[in-house]
Formats: C-alpha cells, sequence, structure tokens
C-alpha cells in the first residue's frame, strides 16, 4: 500500500473533523466571551433529562446551549474523522459504522486521535471486504442499509473495546500521571512538557493527555497554591502556539507555501486564538519531520515560562477569550506572542520550498472543505 494512498485517507478524515472542531471552539470561545458580562448561565434542563425549561427569551439559555455544543462537539469531532476515513476507504457504506465506533474513541475512553484513525481504517477495510461478498440478489439490496452496518458496527465494537482501547487508555494514563507528578519538582520543566504535548499531535492522544494533566491538577488548585491555574496556561498557550505559528510561518516565508497551503495557514491564525489546535493537522499529515519540531518548541518555551513564572488563568478553555481572567494578562500574551514567533519563524526557515510540480498540483489528495 503507497503512502500517498494513506495519507488520502487520513486527510479526508481531517477534512471531516475540522468543521467539527471550529464549531466546537468558536461556540465555546462565544460562551466564553459572553462570560464577561457577569451575568451566570442559566440551566434549560428539567430534571437533568431534556432542555424544556429553554426560554427563547433568554439569552443565558442560549449561552448554555452553545456550552453543549462545545463540550459535545470535540467528542464528535473523533466519530467525523473515524467515519471520514472509513468513507475514504469503503465510500458511503463505512459512514455509519465508523461514525459509531469513532464517538467512543474520542469521549468515554479517552483514546482520541489514535483510536478513532485506527479504527477508521480497521472499518474502513472491513467494509470493502464486507462489500465483496457473493450474496443472493434477495439479499443485495439488504447489504448498505442492514448488513454492513450492523455487521461492521458489531465487529468493530468487539475489536475496540475487546483489544484495542485498554492498552491506549492505560498508556495515556499513565502517561498522565506521570504529567502530573513533574509539578512537584521543576515549574518549567512542568509547564514545558505540557506545552510540549500540546503541540506534539494537535488534538491528539498526547495532547489531550497533557490537557487531562492539567485539568486534574487545576482542580487541586486550592491546595496547591495555584499551580493548577498555571497548569491551565500552560495547557491553553502551548494548544494556541502551533495554529498561530504556522500562519506566521505562511507571513514571514510566503514562496515556501504553494496558494492553497497560504490560505489553509493564514485560518490558522484566528482558529490557534480560539485554542483551536486542529487547524494544522492538514500541515502535520502533509509535513510532520517539520511542522511537529517546531510546534513543540515553541509551545514547550510558551507554556514553560509562563507556568515559572505562575501566570494563573482561571478556566480551562476559550483560548484569548479567557485572557482577562489570568492574573497576570500582560505576561500571558507576552509568552503566548514568544511561543508563536519561536514556532513561526522554525517552520519558515525549515520548511521545504515547494517543487515546481507541487506549484501546479497543489495537493496529492484533494480535500473535501477548503480550509
Amino acid at each position: 500500500m503507497k503512502f500517498t494512498e494513506l495519507r488520502k485517507h487520513v486527510m479526508t478524515g481531517i477534512s471531516f473533523l475540522i468543521p467539527m472542531v471550529v464549531m466546537a471552539g468558536i461556540t465555546g470561545a462565544i460562551q466564553k466571551a459572553y462570560s464577561w458580562s457577569g451575568v451566570p448561565l442559566s440551566d434549560p434542563t428539567i430534571g437533568g433529562l431534556n432542555y424544556s425549561g429553554y426560554s427563547i427569551a433568554k439569552i443565558s439559555d442560549f449561552m448554555h446551549m452553545l456550552g453543549e455544543m462545545n463540550g459535545n462537539g470535540f467528542n464528535w469531532a473523533y466519530a467525523f474523522l473515524c467515519a471520514g476515513i472509513a468513507y475514504s476507504i469503503a465510500d458511503r457504506p463505512g459512514i455509519v459504522p465508523g461514525f459509531a465506533i469513532g464517538y467512543y474513541a474520542g469521549g468515554p475512553t479517552k483514546t482520541g486521535f489514535v483510536g478513532a484513525m485506527l479504527m477508521g481504517f480497521f472499518v474502513g477495510y472491513f467494509v470493502k471486504w464486507m462489500k465483496t461478498w457473493k450474496l443472493p440478489k434477495a439479499l443485495q439490496g439488504l447489504m448498505p442499509v442492514l448488513i454492513i452496518p450492523v455487521v461492521a458496527t458489531c465487529v468493530a465494537t468487539f475489536v475496540f473495546f475487546g483489544i484495542l482501547m485498554k492498552p491506549l487508555s492505560a498508556l495515556m494514563l499513565a502517561f498522565q500521571k506521570w504529567i502530573e507528578g513533574l509539578s512537584g519538582s521543576s515549574l518549567f520543566v512542568a509547564g514545558a512538557v505540557i506545552g510540549a504535548c500540546m503541540g506534539f499531535d494537535m488534538g491528539g492522544p498526547v495532547n489531550k493527555t497533557a490537557s487531562m494533566a492539567a485539568n486534574a491538577l487545576y482542580a487541586d488548585n486550592e491546595s496547591n497554591g495555584g499551580i493548577g491555574a498555571a497548569a491551565e496556561t500552560a495547557k491553553i498557550l502551548g494548544g494556541m502556539t502551533p495554529a498561530i505559528g504556522v500562519g506566521l510561518a505562511a507571513l514571514l516565508a510566503p514562496k515556501k507555501f504553494t496558494r492553497q497551503q497560504k490560505d489553509a495557514a493564514y485560518t490558522c491564525i484566528p482558529m490557534g486564538l480560539c485554542f483551536i489546535t486542529e487547524g494544522v493537522l492538514p500541515f502535520v499529515a502533509e509535513d510532520p519531520t517539520r511542522v511537529v519540531p517546531a510546534s513543540m518548541i515553541g509551545s514547550a518555551v510558551a507554556s514553560g515560562l509562563a507556568m515559572a513564572l505562575r501566570v494563573e488563568t482561571q478556566a480551562a478553555h476559550g483560548g484569548i477569550f479567557v485572557a482577562p481572567t489570568s492574573n497576570k494578562i500582560g505576561l500571558w500574551f507576552l509568552c503566548l506572542a514568544l511561543g508563536s514567533v519561536i514556532t513561526g519563524v522554525l517552520y519558515a526557515v525549515i520548511k521545504k520550498t515547494p517543487s515546481e510540480e507541487d506549484v501546479v498540483e497543489e495537493e496529492v489528495v484533494e480535500l473535501d472543505i477548503d480550509l
């Protein structure tokens, strides 16, 4: 199997993933911006079972529901990634089983990007094999609407929960505990590790593990003297830096980017400001050996400095919209700017200039969306 074919499938999955991530990130950012007004969010749920208490006259109810879209959207994103990869391999019959099992990779099991991607390939090739089955004519019409979605989902459920989930989850949990333990030694090292992890796989399992470690420290914020709030700053800045840095690289070295790459890179800047690291994924899929190191270094510097300087943020998400909750807002933006510039300059220097063939045919894979 050629690498270009594998990349095509991954890029198709990413093209499914990113719009959902953008939706989730922006709705969360809108809710955070609204919180500046000081008006508490209402809860339109009745008995925790439905939303019949929603009132069209209450903006706070609307903002509550945007928060629901934000929280659920990041779990749905992995379902879209898995479904997109399965679709790329097996066409439409792969979408339903891919979406069904991909949801559990993003939410309850915490296997994240890797779990969704692996299951996307498994579902895709399993469904592709199922499509070769020779069935009686009476059953052929049931293949796309009954046999494939049910059988593929059952098999994927067995493989994911029976084989893949436990090893991946255990590995990520051990990694999370290790990151939490670093906070007892050097704050700079702890912050740098959190930042480097945030910039490693752009919303993948390593990124999410570092995020959960920061959240766990924040849960004990009062007992650890504010270290948890500083860890949240490290998490947020580490997740913002890669996307902003890639956008800066396109501004610093425009000749090293094709037209489509520049369009995608410029879009990364507002996405990064909203704490949507996943905007860098197309660049990672295309040029991982250059994008990932540049992102990790910039994120490590920004996050390490922020945590060492005890820049505390009283929020777990929101990008620049939660900067006003920081105790040192000037240092908050200074660390962000420094890390972003480092990533941008590094990537601008080490990025390979596109060949004439790349300029003529900008993408080996044609994405379903224009980022």
